[in-house]
């Protein structure tokens, strides 16, 4: 089965989300990698290879619209309302990896899409162990890093669901707060390593680090293990392909 992954941003994001995407693709077997974005394409001044890569614009999308959505004016952009909508923009898609932009993967996690049984789960994620954010009950998943089961979601019309309540409920941090509160009882909690980060809490050997709750963080004020985004961002593709190449080689 071809692995599939998502990272979606709005336009002062794209630069991040070609550090996390380099990141990925030189720590996985990963097939293809989607960009939802919200111009026509994606700036060709920032350069992404296009056989793995695939921009698409979500500008004109149809789930909610600016003014009714209840969850449109808010700290975040239309984009982590798309972040509901995967089994419409993916309809063929039986499985994909969502990750934040802020995220950068450090080691193999291909265990995601070939060991990780979510068969009888909505998603995968990790609690947010740390997090004192929790207004369904003791479990909050932190949707950073996070493997959707499309054809279950589709199954059950939990899809539906969530789009109807994020257009008519106000909640303070949209997708996730969706997700917890319809999602919880089809859960599965992810080994910490995979979303090393504040609300999750640290590891010694993380597999993805995710940069939430950090100011500044792009540009590595203060900010544990910096040294692996730096790492990825002077990474050239040629680099990246070549030991995604090397990756495959193996499988």
């Amino acid at each position: 089965m071809d692995k599939y992954a998502v990272y979606s941003g709005s336009r002062n994001l794209y630069p991040d989300m070609v550090t996390a995407a380099k990141s990925l693709i030189a720590n996985s077997s990963v097939d293809k990698v989607y960009f939802l974005i919200e111009d026509p394409d994606f700036p060709r001044e920032l350069e992404i290879p296009r056989d793995i890569i695939e921009p698409m614009d979500i500008s004109k999308q149809k789930f909610f619209e600016e003014k009714t959505c209840k969850n449109w004016k808010t700290t975040y952009t239309f984009m982590s309302l798309m972040r509901v909508c995967y089994t419409k923009l993916f309809p063929d898609i039986s499985k994909i990896l969502q990750l934040d932009v802020d995220t950068v993967v450090v080691d193999n996690i291909d265990w995601l899409w070939d060991g990780l049984d979510i068969s009888k789960k909505y998603f995968a994620a990790n609690n947010e162990h740390e997090g004192k954010w929790k207004p369904y009950g003791p479990i909050y998943p932190n949707i950073g890093v996070a493997m959707f089961n499309l054809d279950l979601i589709r199954k059950d019309g939990l899809d539906e669901e969530l789009i109807f309540f994020l257009n008519n409920t106000k909640v303070p941090y949209i997708d996730q707060d969706a997700w917890a509160r319809f999602g919880m009882h089809k859960f599965q909690d992810l080994p910490r390593c995979y979303n090393e980060c504040y609300m999750v809490g640290f590891t010694p050997n993380p597999k993805i680090i995710h940069f939430a709750g950090i100011k500044n963080w792009q540009h590595g004020f203060k900010t544990p293990r910096v040294e692996y985004l730096q790492k990825y961002r002077d990474m050239t593709w040629d680099e990246v392909m070549d030991i995604h190449e090397s990756i495959n080689h193996k499988r």
